[in-house]
């Protein structure tokens, strides 16, 4: 058991102005967009991160009096249960990460998430951080509670559980008596004794010893998702694959399909007011009034089948969190569907892409979504895109989009039509990683195993291993001013084409790493790769090669772009954005107001704003004057 002494961070949010300014009136922003203000970035003048996520993939949920917060992997959300208005926080106003697992709200009404990079507290008005270095064993929080004391407990993924005094940390580990160090859940009985759930079954600790259950003892399954207490003190697990089984303090009793819940991979739990159990799965809930088994499906009114998190609302109404489609609450009666509005279509963006008019796109896992300042458009397979999964995006001469996807081959979009090309039109693969054009019309792709392919218009041409190109599994492709195109391979290093041949250059030439996942050129004609070890730059003659030891974020490099003053922004991964000025670095990370510190693309358009593709949504960099208090949405999106 480990004890810490603290102080706190704490990021307190400025009370909003009457404008927007450049921000605002460039974007049309929301004011949940806007975030922490930058002073002398490297832009040249004051700049902001904004950040644009969906809320609708919801992890957990926690009920206050009149509130619902939602972690979701788009932030944390507080709905308003009576008009169905909702406020959406991310870390541009001061949360730690913008994948919240879980939410948890203490006497005093202050929200309490754990993210993969530590905790955030928010009292309405400011945001405090706590990580490894206040006294968290590990940053990565998965489980969040609050006992009848008002101590907070943190399960984390790998230190074991910790619980705050509002000074001192206390830990406990495996070392301590607890069965596993990786936690899932944190729950009270009326005893005031703590339930841990684990990957690896339950502890249970009175304040001086620890118990642990398994499969042994009469748990369904030792993977324990979430606990539940009930009046009368019975304990209830919810297990990934086992079903749901109650504890008595002497007897275990557990209920599966067979019994009439409607999936045995439960995810989350709750008891309402009139003691009934309710139970989130990946088909549908089920509740349970201690004799009968009712479920519920989208055939009922639910949004989605696959629950993630259950709560009871301060009027009765049970509130589902989905795995995607936002939240359903139910009176009993009638259902109601509470989404947020951002519109972009999936968290997990790999690309981003400007067209003529600055407006951007972005590839992501749930089809391509676009921005125009003002609103959000997104399509999908129902439009006519090959595959919902989206890896690369570039615009050809003519202003057509042209989308890599995985396993539905290369797409692209006329402004009114789209139209898919796969291995039977001739594309090499129908995993496209990487897409470009050149000034000839030509459309280039890079593909999982069958190398580059090249369109023009109507003949397909492959290149591969067997013509010089460096490996068939190629990540990235851009082509320089003399219309020859840089490719970059997974193990092979990058491969340039003449028009006739295809050259290599790997480490042994002064490549930092053969596994290229980025290339940008900039306006004097040095490349600029970005690798699993470094970024390097070719001159032409000579190789240079950046690592954290000069200043960039991280040495898994996913993105470059270079501004109009020569500037050169890497997106990484775990390393936030960097930029190179020629001289001197800077590194921004979510503390700054980005919205994720794993960024895979990055791009800047012609007003300079810079643009990012993250796992945890999208994010601007933009000139401005103010900052914001996150904007309230009126209205639900109801059903």
């Amino acid at each position: 058991m480990e004890r810490r002494h603290v102080g706190r961070l704490a990021i307190v949010l400025a009370v909003g102005v009457s404008s927007f300014g450049f921000a605002g009136h460039a974007l049309g922003l929301a004011p949940e967009e806007a975030g922490h203000l930058l002073q002398e970035s490297t832009v040249g003048a004051s700049a902001m991160w904004l950040s644009y996520t969906n809320g609708d993939y919801v992890e957990e949920l926690a009920a206050d009096d009149g509130v619902v917060w939602a972690a979701t992997r788009g932030g944390a959300v507080r709905w308003d249960v009576d008009d169905g208005s909702y406020t959406k926080y991310t870390t541009s106003q001061g949360l730690a990460d913008n994948y919240v697992y879980d939410v948890a709200v203490d006497g005093e009404g202050n929200a309490w998430f754990g993210t993969s990079r530590g905790v955030s507290k928010f009292d309405g008005v400011t945001w405090t951080r706590y990580s490894t270095a206040d006294g968290l064993p590990r940053d990565w929080t998965r489980a969040v509670a609050v006992d009848g004391t008002g101590n907070v407990w943190f399960g984390t993924h790998g230190g074991g559980v910790s619980v705050f005094d509002g000074d001192t940390w206390t830990t406990f580990r495996k070392s301590d008596g607890l069965i596993h160090n990786y936690i899932t859940a944190v729950a009270f009985d009326g005893d005031g004794d703590v339930w841990v759930g684990t990957e690896l079954g339950v502890s249970t600790f009175d304040g001086a010893t620890w118990t642990s259950f398994t499969t042994t003892d009469g748990l369904a399954d030792n993977r324990v998702q979430d606990i539940a207490v009930d009046s009368g003190d019975q304990v209830w697990f919810a297990t990934f694959g086992g079903g749901v089984s109650t504890f008595d303090g002497v007897t275990w009793t557990t209920y599966t399909v067979t019994h009439g819940l409607v999936s045995n991979n439960v995810q989350a739990l709750t008891i309402d007011d009139t003691g009934n159990l309710w139970c989130g799965t990946r088909s549908g809930v089920s509740t349970f009034d201690g004799v009968t088994w009712t479920s519920y499906t989208v055939s009922d009114g639910l949004v989605e089948d696959s629950v993630y998190a259950v709560v009871a609302d301060v009027n009765g109404d049970i509130w589902f969190g989905t795995y995607s489609k936002g939240i359903s609450a139910f009176d009993g009666m009638s259902w109601t569907t509470h989404t947020t509005r951002d519109g972009l279509a999936h968290n997990q963006a790999n690309a981003v892409a400007m067209d003529g008019a600055d407006h951007a796109w972005f590839a992501t896992y749930g089809g391509v979504s676009t921005f125009d300042g003002e609103s959000w458009t997104t399509y999908t397979t129902r439009d006519g895109l090959g595959s919902n999964s989206v890896n690369a995006a570039a615009f050809d001469g003519d202003g057509n989009l042209w989308v890599g996807t995985t396993y539905g081959g290369v797409s692209v979009y006329d402004g009114e039509t789209w139209s898919t090309y796969r291995e039977s039109d001739g594309l090499a693969d129908n995993r496209v990683f990487a897409v470009a054009a050149d000034a000839d019309g030509d459309k280039w792709f890079g593909t999982r195993s069958g190398g580059v392919s090249r369109f023009d218009g109507v003949n397909w041409t492959t290149y591969t291993t067997t013509h010089g190109l460096g490996a068939n599994w190629v990540n990235a492709i851009e082509v320089d001013g003399d219309g020859k195109p840089w490719a970059g391979t997974e193990g092979g290093g990058v491969s340039v084409f003449d028009g006739n041949s295809w050259s290599t250059y790997t480490e042994a030439h002064g490549l930092a790493n053969d596994a290229v996942y980025a290339i940008a050129i900039d306006g004097a004609g040095n490349k600029w790769f970005g690798t699993h070890l470094g970024l390097s730059r070719f001159d032409g003659v000579t190789w240079t090669t950046y690592t954290t030891v000069d200043g960039l974020g991280s040495d898994a490099v996913d993105g470059i772009a270079v501004d109009g003053e020569g500037h050169v922004w890497i997106g990484t991964r775990t390393g936030g954005v960097s930029v190179f000025d020629g001289a001197d670095w800077t590194t921004t990370m979510p503390e700054d107001g980005l919205v994720d510190d794993w960024v895979n693309d990055v791009a800047v358009d012609g007003q300079g704003r810079v643009w990012v593709a993250s796992v945890s949504g999208v994010g601007v960099l933009v000139p401005t004057e103010a900052t914001f208090l996150p904007v309230v949405f009126l209205g639900g999106t109801g059903s």
